[in-house]
């Protein structure tokens, strides 16, 4: 008898990516699943500002567009969706592509909502618990925080995607779900798998559906994109790139592949990349189901494009959950100006000096400022290495980019304003994006802590 096995693709690794390697996929009918991961931490934030404005948004919006070109093919191969792109609203996204798809004549279509992981209710709660919330980051107690929450969402795991499945789901748009643990309730439903870990067994399989929706989560990361060690010497190029495709079996060992008609590369290479991405501590990745160690898994190239993964071991689930609570901390306001040749860096330092003379004399407050030079230090700032200074003095052109933090909206936008006279006062060739009469963004922070998991309890409702 043929063995069963799983095909789930990688399909979308962050809000806003392609959705051209999923189109392709969903043509060729080469999943049984599409794996879209639209959330980082960053992006909740993103989805509240959206929420703050409209209460009935706060989803990853790219799901209106795969709501109308993405999904009908998908559907009607037979393939299912599964995507943490409800955000902070997974209900209102549900409903959105009920009414989407039902536009399109499609209406036979079961869509999961998957919600539980929302804890703004309960932080007055958490601030009164006998072990108080820590700040991981910094150690700050959150019953001592003077800012106010804007949202709070915590990681749940694998349970609420099985579930839904075992509803008869076709497009699960779930919340703050781990990332790999989409990937974890697809194998637990298609295998049975218990979530509960009772023997080691079951946490090796846990662990080893933790390494596949890892390898996935990031799309085209895994198929040779943004792989550092094979983008040099690579004959493919980036454009309409492949993306991951996992060909899973029970005991969790999977084969990665992609599309033969699409660009990009899986090799031993680009997989091991994925693999330490983001984990911390590689003899303990922790997830909401299990925690897992991935020093002993075996990568084999075992064809062009093909490899196979498999030995990962699972370790008892942590009983703490990992709680992100966005608070208001005020506003941010940055410009960008340029310089050009000859003389750009000395013209450049010019500029930032009488900038900083004329805001000493101002009477407006803020908390941070940050000056950095494009193509010096504006990624790695104070750790970039020096440039010699006949590189300096030759430069083409230099930008600079000026970013404050402030509690009051329009003092970023005073603060700059009052230096767009040195475009006539100050050194020459100078040029600037238009953003002076902009008032400064919402900031919002980030509070990462721990609660116990007692306190959450994801659910599942059927539109």
């Amino acid at each position: 008898m043929k063995k069963k096995v799983v095909r789930i693709a990688g399909t979308q690794g962050f809000y806003g990516d392609s959705p051209m390697g999923a189109i392709m996929v969903a043509m060729h009918g080469a999943a049984d699943y599409l794996m879209h991961d639209a959330l980082a931490e960053l992006t909740l934030s993103i989805l509240q500002k959206d929420k703050l404005k409209d209460p009935s948004l706060g989803y990853a919006r790219d799901i209106e567009f795969h709501a109308s070109k993405l999904y009908p093919i998908a559907l009607s191969n037979g393939i299912k969706i599964v995507t943490d792109s409800g955000g902070l609203n997974p209900h209102s996204a549900a409903k959105k592509v009920k009414a989407i798809l039902a536009k399109q004549g499609i209406e036979n279509v079961k869509i999961a909502a998957i919600d539980g992981d929302d804890m703004m209710d309960k932080l007055s709660e958490f601030k009164a618990l006998d072990n108080p919330l820590v700040n991981m980051d910094n150690g700050e107690l959150y019953s001592e925080s003077q800012y106010t929450p804007t949202h709070a969402n915590v990681y749940i795991g694998a349970q609420s995607i099985k579930d839904a499945l075992k509803k008869g789901a076709n497009i699960i748009l779930a919340g703050r779900v781990a990332d790999p643990c989409l990937a974890l309730g697809i194998l637990a439903y298609e295998y049975n798998w218990d979530l509960t870990g009772p023997t080691q067994e079951d946490l090796n399989k846990m662990a080893n559906g933790i390494m596949v929706g890892h390898i996935l989560e990031c799309g085209g990361q895994a198929s040779g994109g943004n792989a550092y060690s094979e983008w040099l010497n690579r004959d493919y190029k980036f454009s309409n790139l492949g993306y991951p495709i996992a060909h899973v079996e029970e005991d969790g060992s999977a084969i990665i592949t992609k599309l033969d008609n699409q660009n990009g590369k899986v090799s031993r290479n680009t997989i091991r990349e994925q693999l330490v991405y983001e984990i911390h501590d590689p003899n303990a990745y922790i997830t909401p189901d299990v925690i897992v160690d991935f020093t002993k898994i075996s990568v084999t190239e075992i064809s062009e494009n093909k490899v196979l993964v498999n030995g990962a071991i699972g370790k008892e689930r942590p009983e703490m959950l990992k709680l992100c609570i966005g608070q208001m901390e005020g506003y941010m306001t940055e410009q960008l100006f340029y310089f050009s040749y000859p003389y750009a860096y000395e013209k450049a330092l010019a500029f930032v000096n009488a900038a900083k003379e004329t805001w000493a004399s101002l009477p407006f407050e803020y908390e941070d400022l940050r000056i950095n030079f494009l193509g010096i230090n504006g990624i790695h700032e104070d750790v970039a290495p020096d440039i010699p200074k006949e590189i300096l003095d030759n430069m083409n052109e230099i930008g600079i980019r000026i970013a404050f933090r402030h509690k009051k909206a329009h003092t970023g936008k005073l603060l700059l304003q009052s230096v767009v006279c040195l475009g006539l006062n100050g050194p020459p060739g100078m040029n600037a994006s238009m953003n002076w009469g902009k008032a400064g963004s919402i900031r919002l922070g980030l509070f990462p802590t721990l609660i116990p998991r007692e306190y959450v309890d994801p659910q599942v409702t059927i539109y």
